[in-house]
């Protein structure tokens, strides 16, 4: 068949064209795996309230391990030996509480790294596809296309449109090969990267479990010492001993941590109506009463509240916090000043959520309960002083919130 010139012209201008297309075209086909594979690979920006926390978490392991390592430095008196365990207690606790998050945080990233994992998959896929109909598409026509347009060119001026067509057309097909080889490069990142992600969420469950069976072995070893205390000839001797030394200490701190010339904020009007800080009966009331662990007399200068460990602990009154950290015999404590020289003591705490010079308002959630005191007791440990001195806090307390007690006051 006779290929006329102006045949030879319309072929060559629509290949040129359709070069410019496929060379622009496969720019664009080809950008948008790679822009889309650095966006889903990029690390999702962490939560600004999250990352607070963890590094308030990181913050209170480090103190509880340097209080841990001067614990353990210390005399070894039971009220030392008791303070010990609650210290490895709590760290263990901690270290578990930061492990669960970092899993929640891995378990997520797997996610993420086998959603991008399977997406370039699908984007190879597609090259490949589009690769393979370029591939047959050359073996139907038998010549190469660039040849076929150099072979129509009649004229100097259609071979040199023909040479920039020819040129275009190879630059599209050399971009179809090095686009699926880039992204067989980004499939194979992103395997490795599912990979390494599962491995590190596998490894921290692992972590995980020994901190749970190290926590169980803790609590093991403090309930084997509470109960030599019964048993053991002197032990209730120094148990009582270390409640007195405990009760000191606690008068040492609040006479330095109050404020005696803070003005009153009227706590006193409130005898009778201050809600309940924690959920649950009273387990030892004030006063001289009978310990249900050791079955001797000891003085008792507040409430322990029987609670779940967690539960919600809330400030009896507006005031300040003076006081946020670990105290021997205590452990997490806090102690709010409501002016007027009232402050309120709560410890045996799981969680501090309130810090030293921070303002809390009435029935603020402050803390959470931890799960045992130095005395093996769970729940929650509060007293009121007034001008230092001890107050029962019951009768403070609205009594619509009351729960029956379960260890009775001596009387």
């Amino acid at each position: 068949m006779r290929v006329t010139p102006a045949a030879r012209v319309a072929v060559l201008f629509c290949a040129s064209c359709a070069a410019g297309t496929l060379a622009s075209g496969g720019a664009r086909a080809a950008d948008p795996p790679e822009a889309q594979g650095e966006a889903s690979r990029g690390e999702a920006p962490a939560d600004p309230a999250e990352a607070k926390r963890l590094k308030e978490l990181q913050d209170k392991i480090e103190a509880l391990r340097a209080r841990l390592v001067a614990a353990e430095a210390q005399a070894g008196t039971l009220l030392d030996d008791l303070d010990e365990m609650g210290l490895r207690q709590a760290l263990l606790t901690r270290e578990s509480e930061m492990l669960h998050r970092e899993i929640a945080a891995a378990g997520e990233a797997v996610i993420r790294a086998r959603r991008e994992a399977a997406a370039e998959q699908e984007r190879v896929g597609r090259a490949e596809r589009d690769l393979r109909e370029w591939i047959v598409e050359m073996y139907k026509t038998g010549t190469p296309p660039s040849l076929g347009l150099l072979l129509l060119a009649g004229s100097p001026s259609e071979l040199a449109t023909a040479e920039r067509s020819a040129e275009a057309l190879a630059a599209t097909e050399s971009r179809r090969v090095e686009t699926l080889r880039a992204e067989r490069v980004r499939l194979e990142a992103a395997v490795a990267e599912r990979q390494k992600q599962e491995e590190r969420l596998v490894s921290l469950q692992g972590e995980l479990d020994g901190k749970r069976q190290d926590l169980v072995a803790a609590q093991a070893s403090k309930g084997k010492l509470l109960q030599d205390i019964r048993t053991r000839q002197g032990s209730e001797e120094q148990a009582l001993q270390g409640m007195v030394q405990m009760e000191r200490d606690l008068t040492a701190l609040l006479g330095r941590v109050g404020d005696e010339t803070s003005p009153s904020r009227g706590m006193e009007n409130f005898r009778g109506l201050l809600g309940w800080p924690a959920t649950g009966p009273v387990a030892i009331p004030f006063g001289n009463v009978r310990h249900p662990k050791f079955h001797t007399q000891v003085p008792h200068q507040g409430l322990e509240i029987a609670c779940d460990p967690g539960t919600e602990v809330r400030a009896l009154f507006e005031g300040k916090v003076v006081f946020s950290d670990w105290l021997r015999g205590y452990g997490e404590m806090i102690v709010i000043d409501h002016g007027g020289e009232y402050l309120s003591v709560y410890g045996q705490l799981g969680e501090r959520l309130a810090a030293a010079g921070q303002e809390v308002r009435r029935d603020d959630v402050i803390a959470r309960s931890g799960p045992e005191g130095p005395w093996g007791m769970t729940g929650l440990y509060l007293e009121i002083r007034r001008h230092g001195e001890p107050l029962d806090p019951l009768p403070w307390l609205r009594q619509s919130g009351r729960r029956s007690s379960v260890t009775e006051k001596k009387k």
